[in-house]
Parts: structure tokens; C-alpha cells; sequence
């Protein structure tokens, strides 16, 4: 039994991935990924390390790797690197080809090179995101009860987050419903609903284009139904794990219906600045969005949105949100400001 434990673990050790540093230290495990910067090994005795080129003199592989260099040429093969220069030598080419570490984009495994870098995922694929939801009832001389849901939806293609970003779908739903009654007296009722789908498409790392749809409905403001279609373009000012930042500018033609037999068409323009800062396990999430109308001056918006994410359990959070809107043009007899608070239960989708 000891002799065939002593032959599986040398048949491991000889399919294993070899790193030698330059102070002759060694490591044997996998390589899971690299770049331009350095790689990325994993190895039973040290975990998992990332290691700048400089300080690498060997780096062995047995299982074949797509190797992406900086000038675009993909080539695939078994990796070895003596100093300064990686040697490819695999069934795409006949002769081994070479390339210098810091001209590499992407080394990683086949699978994940199909599955992930080339791959165009189905739509209904690759989600993730945040949904959340609230319920309040009373019942007494005076009965009210009110929901409120969120759904912030996103599918980023490739989904590896440390693959560069060739676009981005968006699609977020934010309503509150509630009613108040008491006998001899009219009902009152709340609904405020809000609809967007965004479609982002990468210039750069931190430039994209963008077309998006903005559908709103907010009897607080007597507003019955708007609908807003344009694109433009935004600024990636941060895109670290912790911190994501950005700017977005557009152009768009809006139409507004209200309760009175009234409406208004625009071409308005939307700045809105967009923030997700994370503080260990709790998140906030901020977004401000000013949109002045060019041709109907009365007809300009602002919009500001403030979450804070609690962690429970697992996926569970709590989450605690405030809406405010403002509409310059509401309605006659309406106010111009809608200012929302609601608390509820958030489900992350991963």
C-alpha cells in the first residue's frame, strides 16, 4: 500500500509545472495564469503566488497554453522559459516559436482561452447581480401596505474579471407600491416604477460607447409614463476591487404622458456620475444623474440614488436605499420632488 501511495505521488510530481527562481529555490505545482507583468503559480507547499518575471530563471510546463502576444499572434504548445525568453513548441507549428516575456498578453490553459477569451455566451448566460426586496403592512382605522424591489442586473463578457472587457449589459428595475385607506375616505395610492437597459461596448480599458432605454412612471409627480432612447459615451475612472467610478454622458430624445391629457417631447442630454466603494464585507453603492433639456427649457431632471448593502448571511444582505427625483415640470398641483426610503432583504446573484 506504501509502495503504490510513494508511485501516485512521484506520476504527480512528474505531470507537475516547475518554477525555479533566481536564488535557486523551486517550486512544483501548476501554472494558472501570466501576462506582460509576471505569472501566476499554484503549488501544494506554497499556495498560490504571483511572481514578477524578473525574479524567474526557469518556468516548465507539460500541459500545453495559449500564449496571446502583444502584437495579437496567438500560439499554443508547452512552455519553457530559460532566462529571457519563453519557448512555445506545440501542434499549431511545426518549428518552436519565441517570445519575450514582457511581449506577452494572456498566457493561460485551452480551456479557459475558449470558454472565456473567444467564447460569445448565449444571452440568457453569464448574469450576476443584486435583487432585493421590502413589505410593510398595517392594519388598524387607517390601512396601508407598500413593496418596494430592486433588480441590478449585469453580464460582462468575458466574465473573468482580470480578462480585458469587450462589453457590458446592464438592466436595473427599482418600484415602490403602496396604498393607505380608512373608511369614508378616497384611497390613496403610491406607484413609482423605473426601468433601464444599458449595452456597453469597449473602446479602451477605461473608454466605452453606450446605448441605453430609460422608462419611468411616477404618479407622485403625476407623471403616467416616460420613455427616454439615446447613447453617448463614459470614463472608467476606477476599476479596482474595491473601488469602481465612472462618468457617462449622452444624448437622447425623451417623451413624456402625464395624468391630466398633457405631454412633452425633448432631446435632453444625461451626466450622471456612478460610484461602488466597498469597506470589507459592506458595500455603497452612489449614483447622481443631472439632465438638462436643449430644446424645452422647463423640461430638466435630476436624480440621485444612495445603498448601503449589510451583509447577513452568505448571499443575504439588508440593505437600506434612498431615491430622490426631481421633475421641473411636474404636473400642476404636483411637487417637483419625490424623495423614497425603503429598507429590505438583497439576494447577490453571482
Amino acid at each position: 500500500m506504501r509502495f503504490v501511495l510513494v508511485l501516485l505521488t512521484l506520476c504527480g510530481l512528474l505531470r507537475a509545472d516547475t518554477l525555479t527562481f533566481r536564488n535557486g529555490d523551486q517550486l512544483i505545482g501548476t501554472l494558472v495564469r501570466a501576462d506582460a507583468k509576471g505569472c501566476i503559480f499554484r503549488s501544494d507547499m506554497a499556495g498560490t503566488v504571483t511572481v514578477a518575471w524578473s525574479k524567474i530563471q526557469q518556468l516548465e510546463t507539460l500541459d500545453d497554453y495559449i500564449v496571446v502576444a502583444s502584437d495579437g499572434r496567438v500560439q499554443k504548445g508547452q512552455l519553457r522559459l530559460d532566462g529571457n525568453i519563453i519557448e512555445i513548441t506545440g501542434s499549431l507549428a511545426a518549428q518552436p516559436a519565441f517570445v519575450a516575456p514582457g511581449d506577452t498578453r494572456m498566457i493561460v490553459d485551452p480551456k479557459t482561452y475558449i470558454n472565456e477569451v473567444t467564447a460569445r455566451p448565449p444571452l440568457w448566460r453569464s448574469w450576476r447581480g443584486l435583487v432585493s426586496g421590502g413589505f410593510n403592512q398595517v392594519s388598524a382605522t387607517q390601512s396601508s401596505s407598500s413593496f418596494t424591489a430592486a433588480v441590478d442586473l449585469q453580464r460582462p463578457v468575458p466574465m473573468l474579471a482580470w480578462l480585458p472587457q469587450r462589453s457590458n449589459t446592464l438592466v436595473h428595475f427599482r418600484g415602490t407600491y403602496g396604498q393607505l385607506s380608512q373608511p369614508n375616505q378616497p384611497t390613496v395610492r403610491t406607484s413609482i416604477l423605473n426601468a433601464g437597459v444599458e449595452q456597453d461596448r469597449n473602446v479602451t480599458a477605461r473608454l466605452f460607447l453606450f446605448a441605453d432605454t430609460q422608462l419611468d412612471h411616477n404618479i407622485a409627480q403625476g407623471l403616467e409614463f416616460q420613455q427616454a432612447y439615446g447613447g453617448g459615451a463614459g470614463w472608467k475612472l476606477f476599476a479596482s476591487q474595491a473601488t469602481q467610478l465612472s462618468l457617462r454622458a449622452d444624448l437622447h430624445w425623451t417623451h413624456q404622458r402625464f395624468l391630466a391629457p398633457s405631454s412633452e417631447s425633448f432631446v435632453a442630454s444625461s451626466f450622471t456620475e456612478s460610484l461602488r466603494q466597498t469597506y470589507g464585507r459592506l458595500v455603497w453603492t452612489e449614483n447622481v444623474s443631472l439632465t438638462p433639456s436643449y430644446t424645452n427649457g422647463a423640461a430638466y431632471q435630476m436624480s440621485g440614488l444612495s445603498s448601503w448593502a449589510v451583509p447577513l448571511y452568505r448571499s443575504l444582505s439588508l440593505n437600506f436605499n434612498v431615491v430622490d427625483s426631481y421633475l421641473h415640470n411636474p404636473q400642476r398641483g404636483f411637487l417637483r420632488n419625490s424623495l423614497q426610503y425603503s429598507t429590505g432583504i438583497q439576494i447577490t446573484i453571482r
